[in-house]
């Protein structure tokens, strides 16, 4: 014979007025975000933006905030890629003074894994550097670019057993993109005109808006965005070939 449970023994009474307390907190912060949204002055920071952008000669405003306006949290972002990176290495490496294992020579991919990426790699490749140049000019720039040419080479090890991204160069790549940036923004520094980190202080006149060589710094600090980038997703790529081989080594 089935008893029937109580009410208040199938639902806790303090679980309830929880849920019930949080949708009402989040009822009343979306309440104040929507009055704020409503009675907030159409002259924001994004209008004061692009009013100015015309003082960097860049045709992509969203490259303008990026680069130069907010260049302080553009560092912090590579910064936290950089970390991110050596926190992978490690994790896979299994700690520090590990040896990389590599993958084993006589697994092969299938031919639509090898024809496919013989297709797509040069296009990606051509892709993500024509995205990093044009970041400038067109919606973009060295973070969506450096990813894509990251993929593409993942791509080429996937379907070749071969290939492999040297570390070691991968570093070097990595440490003289993130000099060349930090560089520039220094230099911003320096000069009068600008005396500010990442400060536009090569010649960005308004008439050459939309070509390809404009917008002074800026596109030069977009493409070691995009290299260094690249280079630290490659380097998460690998290291994840890596781990998954010494997996399969000590399976067999």
């Amino acid at each position: 014979m089935n008893r029937r449970i109580p009410l208040r023994k199938r639902f806790r009474v303090h679980t309830l007025l929880l849920i019930a307390l949080c949708g009402w907190l989040l009822m009343l912060h979306l309440t104040l975000l929507l009055n704020h949204g409503l009675n907030a002055p159409l002259n924001g920071v994004g209008d004061i933006y692009l009013s100015r952008n015309a003082e960097t000669a860049s045709a992509n405003a969203v490259t303008t905030v990026v680069v130069s306006y907010r260049g302080f949290d553009t560092l912090g972002e590579v910064t936290v890629l950089f970390l991110a990176a050596t926190g992978v290495g490690m994790l896979f490496a299994g700690g520090l003074g590990a040896t990389p294992a590599f993958r084993d020579r006589n697994s092969q991919p299938n031919e639509v894994m090898v024809t496919g990426t013989r297709l797509l790699f040069p296009t990606l490749l051509l892709l993500g550097i024509y995205i990093v140049l044009h970041g400038h000019l067109s919606p973009g720039g060295g973070f969506q670019g450096g990813v894509i040419v990251a993929t593409a080479f993942f791509l080429r090890m996937i379907a070749d057993s071969n290939f492999n991204l040297d570390h070691a160069q991968l570093g070097w790549v990595e440490s003289f993109a993130g000099s060349s940036f930090v560089l520039f923004g220094m230099l911003g520094l320096v000069f009068v005109t600008t005396a500010s980190f990442l400060g536009n202080f090569l010649p960005h006149p308004i008439a050459a808006m939309g070509q390809l060589v404009s917008a002074g710094v800026i596109p030069l600090i977009y493409l070691f965005v995009g290299i260094k980038v690249g280079a630290e997703v490659g380097a998460i790529f690998q290291d994840m070939l890596e781990s998954n081989s010494a997996s399969s080594a000590e399976e067999h």
